[in-house]
């Protein structure tokens, strides 16, 4: 414990505490803190809450436990990484299957095992290729594991990475099902124009343009500031100290922001994909609000304008697929090869082809 005494040399007369604090094997040794009183019950009492923030600490930072570093995660209060109250409750719920586990002997396989008990698959879905599967049984598959990759796995796999960032275990390769592959879905120019053409509200509109002339993750266009756009080039981050990502800025996302009159920090109103605003000011209330008024599919997301910015490198602008990834910022090549079908290889040409 704590102790509380009066310096006799200072002036203001204050209590400090001082002393060694044990807690689960670690020592701290704290050495004249200031309580800012010079009342001894006050004293006490701020040494006692000082205590618990100790414990809370050495708690977090020597916990192995998938539960510590789910709540490190949920705890975190950086405006660029915090996780948005969707995403919490999906970490939550891993807690859930995982929590008691040490997160260093956390591997593939217990994931999956504990994300088939948290969304369970029928054994002969499981088991079956899905060459072997009707149309039907490879929809209720495919849309299962979909499920499980972005409410299971995604999040378990940020509470991992987010504890191998703290080095509290090692950083490991974590593999989403894989799903049945088809076409990438995206958009014509004409469905760009007819939801240009909406009543939606100008950022939404801007957005979309930012999306499909970029490339760039929903996250990374919400983080782009001002100051990332410099002679005619813009600078994309995917997560705070990463490399950044240059494309050139085309004409026509140029004009749409130039027309943007009052300009912030960032060049996007909202902060998180899965922001918790009110139905008229929230993103995805908005996207679907463009895309209904130009009749199109709401299955287009805004993750879609992603797709259809390599399909158009591939179509207009004979884009080849290496070049093709290292624009996009695709991690391996797995990654484009769904956009070989479109057509052959040629030389790459700029983004200023695009119509």
């Amino acid at each position: 414990m704590l102790k509380v005494k009066r310096r006799k040399d200072v002036k203001n007369d204050n209590y400090y505490i001082f002393g060694t604090f044990y807690y689960e094997d670690q020592t701290i040794y704290v050495r004249n803190i200031s309580t800012k009183t010079n009342k001894y019950q006050d004293a006490c009492k701020f040494a006692n809450i000082y205590e618990k923030k100790l414990e809370k600490g050495i708690s977090q930072l020597t916990s192995k436990k998938y539960n510590a570093a789910a709540d490190l995660k949920i705890a975190d209060d950086d405006p660029d990484t915090s996780p948005s109250q969707k995403t919490i409750k999906l970490v939550e719920k891993t807690k859930e299957y995982l929590g008691q586990y040490d997160i260093r002997l956390i591997d593939n396989d217990l994931i999956r095992k504990k994300a088939f008990e948290c969304y369970p698959m029928e054994e002969y879905l499981k088991k079956t290729p899905y060459n072997d599967l009707s149309e039907e049984e490879k929809k209720r598959k495919s849309a299962r594991l979909n499920t499980i990759n972005r409410s299971f796995i995604c999040p378990v796999s940020l509470v991992l990475n987010f504890a191998s960032a703290k080095r509290l275990c090692e950083k490991m390769v974590i593999n989403r099902f894989k799903l049945i592959e088809r076409d990438p879905i995206y958009f014509t120019p004409e469905e760009v124009e007819k939801c240009l053409q909406s009543t939606s509200m100008f950022q939404i509109k801007l957005l979309m343009v930012f999306l499909i002339y970029t490339g760039a993750r929903l996250q990374e266009a919400l983080n782009t500031k001002w100051e990332d756009i410099q002679d005619n080039k813009i600078h994309l981050w995917e997560n705070k100290g990463d490399k950044a990502r240059v494309v050139e800025l085309h004409k026509n996302l140029k004009e749409w922001l130039n027309k943007v009159n009052d300009k912030g920090k960032y060049i996007f109103m909202w902060r998180k994909a899965w922001d918790n605003k009110k139905d008229g000011e929230g993103l995805y209330f908005n996207w679907r609000d463009m895309l209904r008024q130009a009749n199109i599919s709401f299955e287009k997301t805004p993750h879609k304008c992603r797709h259809t910015f390599a399909t158009w490198l591939r179509k207009y602008a004979n884009c080849d697929l290496q070049d093709l990834k290292d624009i996009g910022g695709w991690k391996d090549s797995k990654s484009v090869e769904v956009y070989s079908h479109i057509m052959p290889d040629t030389m790459p040409k700029k983004i200023n082809l695009l119509p």
